[in-house]
């Protein structure tokens, strides 16, 4: 019988995180809603011996290199039997009945090519699933707190991310991350799957861009909400430091690909200006005046990186 959906997780350093990710999947299992497959992407921490032990019946594809995230996903590709296919990190908690009601999201916006969950962190607080595209002119905007101009329900609508005023669904991200996201076969089909030649954090926003110049639409389901215990897996393999230069690198490498390696690097310079005027300012908190010293370096130390380290061509 066809599952519903064919769930892969790629697994690299997840054991911290993993059994709890597959007890949530267990509900789907035994109702025969899902088919499960697992990447081990050379994985040195015993994840896949997990795997095999909380949920047998998955299918283990196993790599004698680690292919990074994109090149885990693109593994299982042709094995994939369900309706939906959708992409799970490990780090992930999938709530009872979360795995239908993305399915009858889909069903019912049948011009999404894909979809995510709302996102949760332990204490219930959003992670922001549903954003836009990092651009100057947005950078530019909130440096100089004309979004405050705008009225919550416009700036809402226009900014997305952490400007979103509630849970709820959203039919007109720009991009949503790869974490527990729902894509529909056909689409994949069309677009083609995740770049394996982008760094990590590149992936999913340029997947999801090469998903809108194709004409297929990316949304949030508001009505249910995926715990997500960001970045175990990350943090564990390359330290919470290289991780968040990683992501940075990542972005400005979407950006590249987006709009050009001169626009990717004048955001990095406006994101550095922002950072810098941040750590100065005397009526933020010493915890944040603190955290934005911490990114203007890592943004001067990306700036200052040879151009194919930091991303753009």
């Amino acid at each position: 019988m066809q599952p519903l959906v064919s769930v892969t997780i790629v697994l690299y350093n997840s054991a911290a995180c993993l059994p709890a990710c597959l007890r949530s999947l267990r509900p789907d299992l035994d109702a025969g809603n899902i088919e499960l497959l697992a990447v081990d992407n050379a994985s040195p921490d015993g994840s896949a011996a997990i795997v095999t032990s909380v949920a047998p019946e998955a299918h283990v594809i196993r790599s004698s290199l680690n292919r990074g995230f994109a090149g885990g996903c693109k593994l299982p590709w042709e094995a994939v039997r369900g309706r939906y296919w959708m992409l799970l990190n490990p780090d992930v908690v999938v709530p009872e009945g979360g795995i239908e009601t993305l399915v009858r999201w889909m069903d019912d916006h049948p011009e999404h090519g894909m979809a995510s969950p709302e996102l949760v962190d332990r204490a219930g607080n959003t992670q922001c699933a549903a954003r836009r595209f990092p651009t100057t002119w947005r950078s530019l905007i909130e440096m100089s707190r004309l979004h405050l101009l705008l009225p919550p329900a416009c700036r809402a609508r226009l900014l997305l991310g952490s400007y979103r005023l509630s849970f709820g669904d959203c039919v007109s991200a720009d991009w949503v991350p790869a974490t527990a996201v729902m894509v529909r076969p056909r689409a994949v089909r069309e677009v083609g799957l995740p770049d394996a030649t982008l760094p990590l954090y590149a992936e999913d926003s340029e997947w999801c861009w090469r998903f809108r110049q194709a004409g297929w639409r990316i949304g949030v389901c508001g009505a249910t909400r995926f715990r997500h215990d960001e970045g175990v897996s990350a943090i564990a393999s390359l330290g919470r430091d290289a991780r968040d230069a990683t992501m940075w690198r990542g972005i400005y490498t979407s950006c590249a690909r987006r709009l050009g390696a001169s626009r990717a690097r004048h955001l990095a310079c406006v994101n550095l200006c922002a950072f810098t005027i941040e750590a100065s300012l005397p009526w933020r908190s010493p915890p944040h005046r603190e955290h934005s010293r911490y990114l203007a370096r890592l943004h001067r130390a990306l700036l200052a990186a040879p151009a194919k380290a930091a991303g753009w061509p």
